[in-house]
């Protein structure tokens, strides 16, 4: 068998095959024995049809046996003696299905292939880098507590005034198609923000209906009914939907005091003050910590020039996107908004995909030099640590894992952890000073 290997572009490798007249026949008397051991006609015991009569009978089969062994064997081998780790499909001239084996010449096709960039990374020990400072202004302060207090709101009724987003409001609701009243219903809740149901129907614009409507206010809301809504044959149909505000309530937050403190199970309104200072700090700590992280990927992204297959780069997207959906399925996201998001998620950039295989691939390649793996032992505490978290059982979280094939990407996502603390911890970092 004779094989030429050139480069066909970037990232791009074509395989010219020659495979020998004699190597064909070899083959094909190998498939013909095989096919008289095995075959059974009527008349005739299995093993003993003559060899003319299966040579007759089954020229077609074995020809297309002997043609895929062949192909397959030395496809196999070139990649094998060549070390290439091919990306996506290859590419047959002529396509498979048209390869015509003829006996007594020898058999030439072409495969081209995509391959992974081979590159070097040059110097990422000792990495400049510059972590920015952890302040926290007395503003944060106060929005966290304000933010706190809120989580302690009660909804208040609203003497004077009109609607406001975000408010609660108490009608009657009454919803007419054609003029006929088809549903009423007295003292029900509406929360005002975009994309609350009534009468089983969401409205994306309730805010503009509602806003700046006062107690006694007629509201109409002219809505397509929807496949939920309480009364069959009305699903589907124009409809409109009269509400009348009998009441207005809104969220009224405590005083940030020693009451609220003491609500939160701390001592005193001081004590409060210090735990949202340290939060702070420490959401701005892994915030800079982060930061750092992005700082060595960038810089070793700007000093190690490849190119991607672009059916590495696809086929990347591909499953990104399905993981997402996965994902949302598994925490309970509607179907319509797993379209959304699904949606959304094919719409990021090829370009960001890239900077993030390039990374990746970067990172593997730093791990494979210094010798950077994961242990057994470290992947089950990573998964007790996501049962604790999920309040499971480990046995649970690693089954899911294995199931859904994403056990590799725990490992993977791992090793890339620990290759970005090997990193920063070889780096030169400057601390940016306190303002």
């Amino acid at each position: 068998m004779n094989i030429t290997i050139e480069n066909a572009g970037p990232c791009k490798k074509l395989l010219k095959f020659e495979i020998p007249k004699e190597a064909i026949e070899s083959e094909l008397e190998k498939k013909t024995l095989e096919a008289c051991s095995s075959v059974q006609l009527p008349g005739f015991r299995k093993g003993h049809v003559p060899r003319k009569l299966v040579e007759k009978r089954f020229e077609t089969q074995i020809k297309e046996d002997v043609k895929q062994s062949l192909i397959s064997e030395s496809y196999e081998k070139a990649l094998e003696e060549n070390k290439i780790e091919p990306v996506g499909e290859p590419k047959f001239d002529p396509e498979f299905g048209n390869l015509n084996l003829e006996i007594g010449k020898p058999l030439t096709f072409d495969v081209t292939l995509e391959v992974l960039p081979v590159f070097e990374v040059g110097q990422y020990k000792g990495l400049q880098l510059k972590k920015k400072a952890i302040d926290v202004s007395e503003e944060e302060i106060d929005k966290l507590l304000k933010e706190l207090a809120l989580q302690k709101a009660q909804f208040t009724v609203v003497s004077g005034g009109g609607i406001e987003e975000k408010d609660l409001i108490i009608c009657d609701c009454k919803v007419e198609v054609n003029g006929i009243t088809v549903f009423e219903d007295n003292d029900i809740e509406v929360s005002v923000v975009d994309g609350s149901k009534i009468a089983h129907t969401e409205i994306p614009e309730l805010v503009k209906y509602l806003k700046g409507n006062t107690t006694g206010a007629t509201c109409t809301i002219n809505v397509v009914l929807s496949d939920t809504f309480n009364i069959k044959e009305y699903r589907g149909k124009e409809a409109s939907i009269k509400l009348v505000v009998n009441e207005i309530k809104r969220l009224s937050p405590p005083e940030i005091d020693e009451d609220l403190a003491k609500t939160l199970n701390f001592k005193s309104l001081e004590d409060l003050k210090l735990n949202a200072r340290k939060r702070l700090e420490i959401n701005k700590n892994i915030w800079a910590e982060n930061d750092l992280r992005t700082q060595i990927l960038d810089t070793l992204l700007a000093q190690t020039q490849f190119d991607l297959p672009k059916d590495f780069i696809n086929k990347h997207a591909e499953e990104r996107v399905y993981k997402h959906q996965l994902d949302l399925v598994k925490r309970g996201v509607p179907f319509e908004e797993v379209q959304k998001q699904t949606e959304s998620m094919k719409s990021v950039s090829e370009e960001s995909i890239v900077k993030e295989l390039k990374a990746s691939l970067i990172i593997e390649y730093i791990a494979k030099k210094e010798k950077i793996f994961v242990t057994e032992n470290e992947v089950e505490q990573r998964i007790v640590e996501i049962a604790y978290s999920y309040n499971t059982d480990k046995k649970v979280v690693r089954k899911q894992l294995e199931t859904q094939g994403n056990l590799s990407y725990l490992r993977n996502e791992m090793r890339e952890d620990k290759t970005l603390a090997f990193l920063l911890k070889e780096a030169k970092i400057e601390q940016e000073a306190a303002k």
